[in-house]
């Protein structure tokens, strides 16, 4: 090895400066040195202090705030660090970006993330003597005390809600009703589910009642209540099969109750339909018109395995289908987590950005994750995989030239008025479907325990600025992850998306693509709206302004489909 890792310290009022670069031995200079190391640390070098500074920018930098907890009191503790990376100047974009992203990467595994300044300055100059970092020449790291009261310093971790309890409760009630709707849930299975008293449910049901909120649909058994004056509602105690005029041949399916909402809002001369059963699944169908199409929408009672005894998300879906026999395509429409790239501007995804669903170079568009094996052999982890891709590629086709149509021309967004024509009319609702503030983006991770670090959004690169749109979203494509074991770890989940070349992390789906494809429904895509950077079920700040940027892109991509309805 002809080339040491030098690391020279030198300090500028509150931040001090680590220089940690490769320097071939017969350039060192001897004087500086104050250790060297041997054995396992060979081939790295200590210098003095220096009062020199370097102008020189570097490549690439990124920022993060570690939040590590203090053994003696059990508060976190905030600090500021900056990374600065330096390459040889024949290295492409990309691959800076890339070996930025491992380098990072590798440096805040949980299980190997040194809690003190020296452990992480020598893990640095560690990593540096790695192969597959060759191209990184200099490495500087910037560490900065953050006083405890300054804004930067609050954590991702959930704060104590020190509202009334009351009001706790009936956020808490509306969150269940709103997941469960259109079913109808009984009080005392309230009262377990929030763990309170029933007298208190009771009371605070009848408070949501007097709001508006919510419905008593039988003694004891409640549903949440549809705040819509411009569409037409009907209660039947049995779906229709046909609808007069022209049938839906395109079929929309959500999640959530803002989903739907944002959706529904969309539409023109709808009507809802609902069927209400006190024991067993409900159903809601709303139909009317988007462009020439009749189109008709549907809210799963939930998503997932949470509540799996319950309700069938696949069944309610091949209800649908099998309903509504003309249904050629359809459209999975709602919120999603996205995958950050914390160096590279291009592919980072931001909150509020638009995702839709497109296959890897694998074929491969929507991935579920059913369990995580490791290979001891190998050294590495094994994913048990599920994938779905459409047989015909028209939806996707046609969401691709709309991005692509909007990147060459800025202006081109029609989706920008179909969120505002929404918020107009969504006015009326208990949430604003507006896009919350700049500061409210912020992408934290867990580095073990509750030790966690927010990391800073890449900076935007000069050559980007003029394409800017700030406070629009961005359309992206890609792939889509879901599967519990990547909800639950940072790492694991960044490994599978980098693996599977995923920009988003859903809730799962796989029942609902089961049912989509045994239906033989050959075209269908997915438009997910970026409210977190887990699976989209975090953030209720983002959660009405993201189900309704994607309904507004979903509105432009029907649209655009050929033909109408069938008659």
């Amino acid at each position: 090895m002809d080339e040491e890792i030098v690391m020279t310290p030198t300090k500028k009022g509150k931040t001090t400066t680590i220089r940690i670069e490769k320097v071939r031995k017969a350039q060192l200079d001897e004087s500086q040195v104050a250790h060297v190391g041997g054995g396992q640390h060979s081939g790295l070098v200590i210098n003095k202090q220096s009062d020199a500074s370097d102008s020189s920018p570097p490549n690439l930098q990124l920022e993060f705030k570690c939040f590590l907890v203090d053994q003696k009191t059990g508060n976190h503790i905030p600090e500021s660090r900056v990374l600065k990376f330096w390459f040889p100047s024949e290295t492409d974009y990309l691959e800076k970006v890339t070996t930025a992203y491992e380098f990072f990467k590798e440096l805040v595994r949980p299980e190997s993330f040194p809690r003190d300044y020296v452990g992480f300055i020598k893990k640095v100059m560690k990593q540096l003597q790695v192969p597959r970092y060759a191209q990184i020449k200099r490495t500087d790291v910037d560490l900065r005390q953050i006083d405890e009261l300054d804004p930067e310093a609050t954590t991702g971790i959930p704060k104590e809600d020190k509202r009334p309890r009351e009001l706790v409760v009936q956020d808490q009630l509306l969150h269940y009703l709103e997941s469960a709707y259109p079913n109808i849930l009984p009080t005392d299975d309230l009262a377990e589910m929030l763990q309170t008293d029933t007298a208190v449910i009771q009371e605070q049901l009848r408070i949501l009642t007097e709001k508006n909120l919510i419905k008593e649909m039988e003694p004891g058994k409640w549903v949440r209540k549809v705040l819509d004056q411009k569409t037409e509602v009907k209660i039947v105690k049995q779906m229709p099969t046909q609808v007069q005029g022209s049938k839906p041949t395109v079929a929309i399916i959500t999640s959530k109750y803002y989903e739907k909402l944002a959706v529904d809002a969309m539409m023109e001369e709808k009507t809802t339909f609902v069927k209400y059963k006190t024991e067993g699944e409900s159903n809601v169908y709303t139909i009317g018109f988007i462009g020439p199409h009749k189109v008709i929408s549907t809210k799963l009672p939930a998503i997932g395995r949470q509540m799996a005894a319950q309700i069938s998300s696949g069944n309610t879906t091949t209800r649908l289908l099998g309903t509504f026999s003309d249904v050629e395509h359809v459209l999975l429409v709602g919120i999603s987590g996205g995958v950050p790239h914390y160096t590279d501007f291009y592919s980072h995804v931001r909150l509020g950005d638009i995702v839709i669903s497109t296959p890897n170079e694998k074929g491969q568009m929507y991935i579920y994750c059913d369990k995580v094996n490791q290979d001891r052999e190998k050294g590495m982890i094994q994913y048990s995989l599920k994938s779905w891709a459409p047989l015909d590629p028209i939806l996707m086709n046609i969401a691709k030239e709309l991005q692509e149509k909007t990147k060459n021309d800025h202006s081109f967004s029609p989706w920008d008025q179909y969120i505002k024509d929404g918020q107009e009319l969504l006015q009326g609702q208990q949430v604003a479907f507006v896009r919350p503030a700049p500061e409210t983006d912020r992408l934290f991770m867990n580095i073990g325990g509750q030790d966690m670090i927010e990391v800073g959004h890449p900076p935007v690169p000069d050559e980007a600025r003029g394409s800017l749109r700030p406070g629009k979203p961005t359309v992206r494509c890609g792939s889509i992850a879901s599967g519990k074991p990547l909800v639950s770890d940072d790492q694991m989940r960044l490994d599978f998306a980098s693996r599977h070349k995923c920009i988003a992390t859903d809730t799962e789906f796989d029942q609902v693509l089961e049912s989509i494809v045994g239906n033989r429904k050959e075209s269908f895509l997915f438009i997910r709206g970026v409210t977190d950077y887990l699976d989209g079920t975090k953030n209720p700040e983002w959660q009405p302004y993201c189900a309704l940027v994607a309904a507004a892109f979903m509105k432009a991509v029907i649209e655009k489909l050929p033909g109408g309805s069938a008659e």
